[in-house]
């Protein structure tokens, strides 16, 4: 044989790659179906694992009753800690929520203040108005929708 070839050989069957590839080519399919069925195994124990976990834990705690109530209240500290918590915030939220009111208002003052009764825009209805925008005065415009044809649908040239 040629020696090239034969070094050649050598050097793809050192190479893991090449051991990868023809596992894969040989295997692929089966590579496949296991992982498949390892995938619907896992899938299917996974409910009684947990329940076994549970049964084993609950009978833990009957059997030690003061780990049980140690967990009891564990359990009720951390309950009025987020309480707290919760609490906190919805005063802090209330307080901010006071404070934009507060800022607003006196944002409103200071404008009432620099451009005077104007600032809060024209009041209808007051004694000394002369502003009646249903009235129909002259200042309004005249348009008119123009009449209602008594052909329907615009057919009357035919």
């Amino acid at each position: 044989m040629d020696p090239e070839y034969e070094e050649r050989q050598r050097q793809y069957s050192l190479n893991p790659f090449t051991y990868v590839l023809q596992f894969l080519a040989l295997y692929g399919w089966y590579v496949i179906g296991g992982a498949a069925a390892l995938l619907c195994a896992v899938q299917a124990l996974r409910p009684r694992y947990r329940r076994w976990l549970e049964a084993r834990e609950d009978a833990e705690y009957h059997k030690n009753p003061d780990k049980a109530l140690a967990r009891m209240e564990a359990i009720q500290r951390a309950r009025e800690k987020q309480q707290e918590l919760l609490l906190a915030a919805s005063q802090r939220a209330a307080e901010q929520q006071r404070e934009r009111e507060e800022r607003k208002k006196q944002e409103n003052l200071e404008r009432l203040q620099k451009y005077g009764a104007a600032a809060g825009g024209h009041k209808l209805g007051t004694p000394d108005d002369d502003y009646l925008p249903l009235s129909g005065g002259a200042s309004t415009s005249s348009y008119r929708p123009p009449k209602r044809s008594a052909c329907k649908g615009g057919g009357c040239g035919r």
